[in-house]
């Protein structure tokens, strides 16, 4: 697959984790981004339970299919009353028909495993119904998105899967040791997600700013927004330039690694998405400067901390 560097993550369109949205200015950020020559859209059926996808379907209507990378995900069962994980190979054939119903589409460019534990991993069980959903033509490609390193490590071992979504940006950069060289090796592309870490590098945020009760952002702790936000201080040290913002400059950086096949920030608006594209249309972050970045988040104790 041909897929932009940089792509359009649809998890804040859903309408249900970071704060609210207006359907007319999502399908304009789609639009905006679609017509910059974005062509991956990564999305999940959780997301918005359906909203999502159901947004995207809209979205889709008069585009040529073949010249859009669409990709979803499953594992998070929200049919049966609450949400709860489901990996069950009979839940994914569900799931999956239910995803193709809601986008409008027979085939699927890429579908993920979201977030499964690393004993679902180990077991491999669940390789035999996507490969027959491959098989059947429902999906194109398989992929996982995960979290830790030994999850990613271990995905890579049954030689299954095509692609890896993990999170990766300025203040989260663990991947890039092992995970990275092991994906190169392997074939495996990897999509970088939460390249902004949630918003945080925007500079939209405070420490003290409250998420309203139905942000994902509200559970967050004291502790560790106040470690993060201290992080982030010791980066804007380094970009103390008005040549670009720290948006740019957080996915710039992440493309600096041959890796990555794509980063997919989220966007609600319009002005949103042109803000990312800068990255790819006009970069301006400089080498030494990725290098010092890099160098930072290697030497200095506080990047290694972890709260939640």
């Amino acid at each position: 697959m041909k897929v932009s560097e940089i792509g359009f993550g649809c998890w804040a369109i859903g309408g249900t984790s970071y704060g609210p949205t207006k359907d007319e200015d999502s399908l304009l950020a789609l639009e905006t981004a679609w017509n910059a020559g974005v062509n991956f859209f990564d999305t999940a059926d959780t997301y918005g339970h359906g909203h999502s996808e159901e947004l995207l379907a809209r979205f889709l209507k008069g585009k040529p299919r073949d010249k859009v990378v669409l990709a979803s995900k499953v594992g998070w069962d929200f049919y049966h009353g609450g949400s709860k994980k489901n990996f069950s190979p009979d839940y994914i054939e569900f799931a999956c028909e239910q995803s193709l119903k809601r986008l409008g589409v027979e085939t699927l460019d890429l579908y993920q495993l979201h977030n499964p534990k690393l004993e679902l991993i180990q077991q491999g069980e669940v390789w035999g119904v996507l490969e027959k959903l491959k098989t059947s033509g429902k999906i194109r490609y398989i992929g996982v998105s995960i979290h830790r390193e030994e999850e990613g490590l271990a995905v890579m071992e049954d030689g299954c899967v095509d692609t890896l979504q993990l999170v990766f940006n300025l203040i989260e950069q663990d991947h890039a040791e092992r995970v990275f060289p092991a994906a190169k090796e392997n074939d495996i592309g990897i999509l970088a997600r939460e390249p902004l870490a949630c918003g945080l590098l925007s500079g939209k945020y405070s420490p003290e700013h409250q998420f309203l009760k139905t942000d994902h952002r509200n559970r967050w702790t004291q502790e560790k927004r106040t470690l993060d936000y201290e992080k982030i201080e010791r980066l804007r040290a380094i970009l103390a330039t008005d040549r670009l913002s720290m948006v740019q400059a957080a996915l710039e950086y992440i493309l600096q690694f041959d890796a990555v096949s794509t980063v997919i920030p989220g966007a609600k608006t319009k002005e949103q998405v042109l803000e990312n594209l800068k990255a790819t249309l006009d970069p301006k972050l400089r080498i030494q400067e990725a290098d010092h970045l890099r160098g930072m988040y290697q030497r200095e104790e506080i990047f290694s901390k972890r709260i939640g």
